[in-house]
C-alpha cells in the first residue's frame, strides 16, 4: 500500500473522491485487521512518512502503518534495480517506482495507490512486470474492493 492510502482519512474529507478513497482504506484495514489479506510496508514508505510535514498526521499514519503492516520489504539492490528498470519503461517517478517494486520483491498480488500518476501507467507497469515474471496489480483502493471483493465504496 503506497502512503497516500494511509494518509486518506486525515486528508480534506470535503473532496468527495477523497472522502470515498477514506473510505475504501478503512474497509481494507478492517479486512486486515479480520487476517483476511496482509498489507505489505518497505523502507520507502517509511520514508515517505517520516517526510510528512504535519506531526500529528506523520504520528497517525505511523500508527497506521505500524498496525496494519507487520511486513517490511527492506531495500536491497534487486529491488532499486527493478525499480530503475520500471521508472525507465513506465514514466513513473523514482520514488513511485521503489514502491512498485517493494511490492514485487514482497509478493504482493496488489499495489495500492492514490496517485493518479501511478494508475494512469498501470497497463504498462503490469505488462513490464509480467514480462519479468512479477504479476502485480495496480489499483486505487476503490478499484481494489471492488474487483477482488465485489464492495462498493
Amino acid at each position: 500500500m503506497d502512503t497516500n492510502v494511509y494518509c486518506r482519512p486525515l486528508d480534506d474529507q470535503g473532496n468527495r473522491r477523497i472522502r470515498r478513497e477514506s473510505m475504501a482504506f478503512l474497509e481494507i484495514a478492517d479486512r486486515a485487521l479480520r487476517g483476511e489479506i496482509r498489507i505489505l510496508s518497505s523502507d520507502y514508505v517509511k520514508f515517505e512518512i517520516e517526510r510528512i510535514q504535519d506531526p500529528l498526521k506523520r504520528k497517525d499514519v505511523r500508527g497506521f502503518e505500524r498496525t496494519l503492516s507487520p511486513v517490511n520489504v527492506n531495500s536491497t539492490s534487486q529491488l532499486r534495480a527493478l525499480a530503475r528498470d520500471i521508472a525507465t519503461r513506465c514514466g513513473v517517478n523514482a520514488l513511485d517506482a521503489l514502491h512498485v517494486s517493494s511490492a514485487c520483491i514482497g509478493g504482493a498480488e496488489f499495489l495500492l495507490t492514490c496517485d493518479d500518476e501511478i494508475v494512469d501507467r498501470k497497463f504498462c507497469i503490469e505488462k513490464f512486470l509480467a514480462e519479468k515474471g512479477y504479476w502485480l496489480k495496480v489499483r486505487n483502493p476503490i478499484e481494489y474492493l471492488q474487483e477482488r471483493w465485489r464492495v462498493k465504496v
